[in-house]
């Protein structure tokens, strides 16, 4: 330990820490300055790491050396979160998916502002200098200096170098603070930059099969098909080469499994009812080439969106597939849940392989929450992982279950000795590490947060599994769960009370599930700068195999409609045995470690070598989905329009500039307008983008939720574009509107009504699509004369089309202004009412414009529609049902706001050829849940690309085609609308009159 080299090296440190160790010196407290009163005196927080074997000392670390530390405070009621997670996970409770929003998780967990000062009082009166508080509300970032972070934590440092040549520090105490703030530390991360994480993979099996010519790239699929890829025919002819006789030929099902097939056996192929607004995240300490990725797609004609986010600068390591391995576990990590689920984004959150480094990478993913799936391959036996480290990632994964994010970890390669670690291919042990012969498993999949996924060994059919010997799995050491929770009565054969778990409680088993794992049939992968191909396995490919199969779960129309599946341990070990693969033969005793216990066998149901078993991947997204229990039925309350936003004026937003480039504006709809304080699940308003500076759209969804990739309008420079949104409130009252263009625009949001759980309201009845209004054809008014300018048509709604004369409270309809003879607009409003300010139509000189309206119906069963504009106009009106506050009616779900037909992508149909004039797309609304039984579904469509001008039917299948339309166009104009449409027969239909144009449909709520 060189002790006479660290009193030199860090004799500048000598007074501080004999002053922060005086509480525990036998010192008279007469002779120290005492401790205030009711002060406890410095306390250390956490324990104090060991070197690892094999680290050889070196010199004391510079005084001057960097360091960066992760000070991670306690929660301000862990026992709460501990709670809530379990509430928001297990099916049948209130708040099952109940989850929280981004950003949320700070406002209620995080720790009370007042500790938080307290604690940043302490580390900066110590000379530490002290970022600002993470988004979690926990996390405290500090930059300091060895020197500096000795004495603040009264430790000293030694200097180290592992045998793999890395250097680094490792400190000689826990980290100290004062008595009144000890309590509040959870702990600090970064002051042991010694050991890191490593991949869960085997390495390649056999050689590098290198491209011998160039190869015409592959007709790219559109990403949102469903359909799984095909590894194409040259590469499977590169694999099965047998010219060199030592690499034997492999081949699909026997020595790899391509994506094709695996998803065939796992019951994960050609999903059906797929939609869009799933990310995956891939945690990866490591840098990767971007043309591996791209090679994989080309031979798989894919086009997925891969994008990396580099988490404080990112791994500065060079890909050397070849050498260190760096890069392999990434391009497998990625390329796999391209061939299971190209319908998703991939975000590669890249991160130095650093204890804070990784740390930081969570908390990146965690605090974004852009991917509600998080791919891990990365770990470390649990007892080689530091006391600190393990401390701040397991907050984190419960940060993310209480957010609806699922993790899913690799439970390693070692068998049921997770610290063995293998020198040589005939799996020498390497003397350098300690503890290869112990039953360990590893971190983080030990965690009660993380889907734990082990290995298989599979040829030719699912019928032919065993366990992988290599599947990581066993008892954590240092976790323990409810005896009640998830894993109740389901103790694997080999079970011992490794974590002394107090009562009410037993240690947490691993692995959760198992796929694929054995390098012998494992995953081909593209690699070496796209320039060859290979097979990879360990519980690596397995993990991203689960993260593609609850992206499908996500992707799926059940889901879409109630939300992510989140944390599945308590949903996922509800559900019946058919859902899994179980696997009943082998064990994870890896011999030439020194072990010979055979402990954990496979057998019948769950067992500690591969969990649950493999996926029957249909049947379990169809059971994660069912579990999701229906957003709160809602009545509607209509409302005589009032503007609640006007970023022109400084209505419902401070300030008259208009909204920036990917601007946010956060709108409080609750209290305001008419809308009451509590109580409401969504908001019906026409929202109006005016004076944009160039194209653009807007997306209009729940605050604090992600952002959906659904839209609501779009605009072209200079238009003003009114539309008309339902869409769910968020938790806090407020909703978001996106400006998803390039350029500014201004937003004004008119409310109408809302709905709501409290009692009173009125229920939804369907009707039509019936046309009781045509200004053209004297339907609904006399004559054929234009609207006058300040004109007004008084229309008969009570009794026509559909609404009843006595009863309905208001009406859905859908109003078409045409052939105007200069700029205007539209107000709609109930007779008998105050004309109010807000409008419904813009137009311009002869612009034909569509837009839905709700509006309450006078107690003359009338309805205004005033032509606001100094020329004439013309009006078509078309009921698409109406609100009464009698029993016959459907209740409001909120749902999304999710897309479910988006033709230029093969989204709801079977190609991606434009909808053909004159030729019905049929809608399949039938998921086998929530959408089956809709009475009708609140739908904003958008059409875009038209060949030629025309006008869009949406009505009910089954039914005659009506007279009413939906949307209008112009040759090349892109526009949408909302449509509540009636469903029948699980399915609604789709027209356009002429011409050829795209149609996108995205769902906001349905009636049941």
């Amino acid at each position: 330990m060189g002790g006479t080299a660290r009193s030199k090296a860090f004799r500048w440190g000598a007074a501080a820490v004999a002053a922060l160790a005086v509480a525990t010196a036998a010192v008279p407290a007469s002779a120290a300055t005492a401790a205030p009163a009711g002060d406890p005196g410095p306390q250390r927080v956490g324990k104090a790491p060991k070197a690892p074997k094999g680290a050889v000392r070196t010199a004391d670390p510079a005084p001057g050396a960097a360091l960066d530390l992760s000070v991670v405070l306690e929660p301000r009621d862990p026992a709460a979160l501990q709670r809530f997670v379990a509430e928001v996970s297990t099916p049948g409770s209130p708040r099952y998916r109940q989850y929280l929003g981004t950003g949320e998780f700070a406002k209620v967990f995080g720790a009370e502002p007042a500790t938080v000062q307290r604690v940043r009082a302490e580390l900066e009166a110590k000379g530490l200098t002290v970022g600002a508080l993470g988004a979690d509300g926990l996390t405290l970032l500090v930059k300091t200096t060895v020197a500096d972070a000795a004495k603040a934590f009264g430790t000293e440092f030694d200097g180290y170098r592992m045998p793999d040549g890395k250097a680094g520090v490792l400190n000689t105490r826990a980290p100290s603070f004062g008595g009144r703030v000890a309590g509040e530390v959870s702990t600090v991360v970064g002051l042991n930059t010694l050991a890191t994480y490593q991949p869960r993979n085997t390495g390649l099996k056999g050689k590098a099969h290198k491209k011998q010519t160039a190869t015409a790239p592959r007709a790219l699929q559109p990403r949102l098909t469903g359909t799984t890829p095909a590894l194409c025919t040259e590469v499977q002819n590169y694999l099965a080469d047998a010219s060199d006789p030592a690499y034997p030929p492999l081949y699909d099902k026997t020595d790899y499994w391509s994506a094709r097939s695996l998803a065939t056996a796992y019951n994960m192929a050609n999903q059906v009812n797929v939609q869009t607004g799933t990310t995956v995240a891939v945690y990866s300490l490591e840098n990767y080439d971007p043309k591996d990725i791209a090679e994989y797609q080309r031979c798989h004609g894919t086009r997925a969106s891969v994008s990396a986010v580099r988490v404080n600068g990112g791994p500065t390591e060079p890909v050397d597939p070849f050498g260190t391995g760096a890069g392999m576990e990434t391009a497998l990590d990625v390329e796999t849940i391209i061939g299971l689920a190209p319908q998703a984004k991939i975000l590669v959150y890249q991160g130095k392989n650093t204890w804070n480094d990784s740390t930081l990478t969570y908390q990146q993913i965690v605090n974004e929450n852009r991917a509600k799936v998080i791919s891990v391959s990365w770990g470390l036996c649990e007892i080689h992982t530091p006391d600190d480290v393990r401390t701040a990632q397991n907050l984190i994964f419960q940060q993310a279950a209480a957010q609806g994010q699922s993790v899913v970890v690799a439970s390693g390669d070692s068998g049921s000795t997770g610290c063995y670690v293998p020198i040589d291919a005939q799996g020498t042990p390497d003397p350098e590490v300690p503890d290869q012969d112990q039953l360990v498993a590893d971190f983080p999949s030990v965690s009660p947060y993380v889907l734990a996924v082990g290995g298989t060994t599979m040829r030719t059919d699912i019928t032919q599994q065993t366990t992988w010997p290599g599947s990581g799995g066993g008892v954590a050491r240092g976790i323990s769960v409810p005896a009640d929770g998830f894993q109740a009565g389901r103790t694997g054969a080999g079970y011992a009370d490794a974590c002394a778990a107090a009562a009410g409680t037993t240690c947490r088993q691993v692995p959760d599930v198992a796929g694929v794992g054995d390098p012998a049939t494992g995953y081909p992968i593209a690699f070496g700068g796209g320039d060859y191909w290979g097979v990879i396995g360990g519980t690596s490919g397995a993990a991203p195999v689960w993260a593609a199969l609850l992206a499908q779960a996500n992707q799926d129309l059940a889901c879409q409609a109630n939300g992510a599946v989140g944390d599945v341990h308590r949903a996922l070990y509800q559900l019946p045995a058919t859902a899994f693969r179980d696997v009943t033969s082998g064990n994870t005793n890896l011999t030439k470690s020194g072990n010979f216990s055979g402990l954990y066998a496979a057998g019948a149901g769950y067992d500690l070598a591969t969990g649950l078993g493999a996926p029957n991947g249909r049947e379990i997204v169809a059971g994660l989905c069912k579990a999701v229990a229906p957003s709160a039925a809602s009545a509607f309350n209509a409302l005589t329009p009032a503007r609640i936003l006007d970023t022109r004026a400084g209505i419902g937003r401070a300030g008259t500039s208009p909204v920036g480039v990917n601007g946010t504006v956060k709108l409080k709809v609750t209290g305001v307008g008419g809308v009451p304080a509590s109580g409401v699940t969504a908001v019906v308003m026409n929202v109006t983008a005016t004076a944009p500076t160039g194209p653009g759209y807007l997306i209009a969804y729940p605050s604090g939720t992600t952002r959906p990739a659904s839209s609501n309008m779009n605009w072209l420079k200079g238009e003003t574009i009114p539309n008309l949104v339902t869409v769910p409130v968020g938790k806090d009252g407020s909703v978001d509107l996106f400006n998803a263009g390039g350029y500014t625009a201004h937003f004004v949001a008119d409310i109408s009504g809302y709905f709501s759980t409290e009692a009173g309201g009125s229920t939804y009845v369907p009707k039509g699509p019936a046309r009781i209004l045509d200004t053209r054809s004297a339907i609904g008014r006399a004559g054929t004369s234009p609207v006058p300018g300040k004109g007004t048509v008084s229309l008969q709604v009570a009794g026509a089309g559909g609404v009843p004369a006595t009863g309905a409270t208001a009406v859905v309809l859908n109003v078409t202004a045409t052939a105007p003879t200069s700029n205007g607009y539209l107000i709609a409003y109930p007779s008998g009412a105050t004309r109010p300010t807000a409008s419904n139509i813009n137009w311009l000189t002869g612009q034909t414009r569509p837009n839905a309206v709700v509006l309450p119906i006078g107690p003359d069963g009338k309805v205004n529609l005033y032509n606001a504009g100094s020329g004439t106009v013309h009006f078509i009106a078309d009921v698409f049902g109406y609100y009464t506050a009698g029993a016959e009616g459907s209740t409001f779900h909120s749902a999304g706001p999710a897309r479910l037909l988006d033709t230029r992508y093969a989204l709801g149909t079977s190609g991606t050829t434009p909808l053909k004039g004159g030729t019905p797309l049929v809608l399949n609304l039938n998921d086998g849940h929530t959408l089956s039984t809709a009475k009708a579904v609140v739908l904003n469509v958008t059409v875009t690309a038209p060949s030629a001008g025309g006008f869009l039917t949406v009505w009910p299948d089954g039914t005659t085609l009506p007279t009413a339309s939906n949307l209008n166009w112009t040759t090349g104009q892109t526009t949408a609308n909302l449509v509540t449409v009636p469903v029948v027969n699980g399915k609604i239909d789709f027209r356009a009159n002429t011409g050829t144009v795209h149609v996108i449909a995205d769902l906001f709520g349905y009636y049941s």
